[in-house]
Parts: C-alpha cells; structure tokens; sequence
C-alpha cells in the first residue's frame, strides 16, 4: 500500500527528467505527507473499530442485564400471584367452613340441639 503512492503516479513526466534538489524535496515532502494520511486514516480506522467492539459489548452487556431483570420481575411476579392465590383459598375456605357450621348450627336447632360455645 505504501509502495504505490498516488503522487508517484501523478508526476510521470517529473519521474522521466531528472529533478531538480527543489523538485526531489517537493515530491519527498509530497510523498511524506500521503504517507502521513495514510497513517492517520490507520488510527482512525483503529479508533473507529475500538469504539464499535466496545459499543457491540456494552449492548451486549445490556441485553443480557435486561434479560436478567426482566427474569427477576417474572420471578417476582409469581411469588406474588401465588401468594395472593393463597389468601384468596384461606378466604375462600373460611367463608366454605362458615357456612358449614350455620347449616349444622340450623339442623342442630331444628333438632331441639346447639353447640357447646364458650362464653369468654
């Protein structure tokens, strides 16, 4: 790449003559500095790749933080659904066992009977 300088090519007529000292510098000078461009588009190209990696591993890293959080909230989620599924029974239960005992309470009284209670 460094070989085949475009100034090279585009002073074909000054590489058939013989420069001058003026002529040699100037093309050297000319040359130097392609060179030059090409070095700093190279640490551009570098910086450029650099930032793309860390931004792929910062996404990277974001998405497997967000799948995480989102496991823990499903997670949460559950435990808090189960633990209102498990009130909604006890209630559920309770209010089953109540009417129990008033259905058995009432046969109890159409019988001439009752419950032992305790009077506190």
């Amino acid at each position: 790449r460094f070989g085949s300088l475009p100034a090279q090519a585009a002073m074909p007529a000054l590489s058939a003559m013989k420069l001058t000292r003026e002529g040699k510098v100037a093309r050297r000078v000319e040359e130097d500095n392609i060179r030059a461009q090409y070095v700093a588009d190279a640490a551009d190209y570098r910086m450029t790749h650099m930032r793309t990696a860390w931004f792929e591993a910062s996404d990277k890293r974001q998405t497997v933080r967000r799948h995480r959080l989102e496991q823990h909230h499903h997670k949460e989620e559950l435990l808090q659904a189960n633990k209102e599924l498990v009130l909604m029974r006890r209630a559920q239960l309770k209010e089953l066992l109540e009417a129990e005992a008033r259905m058995y309470e009432e046969q109890l009284n159409a019988m001439g009977l009752a419950f032992a209670k305790d009077r506190v």
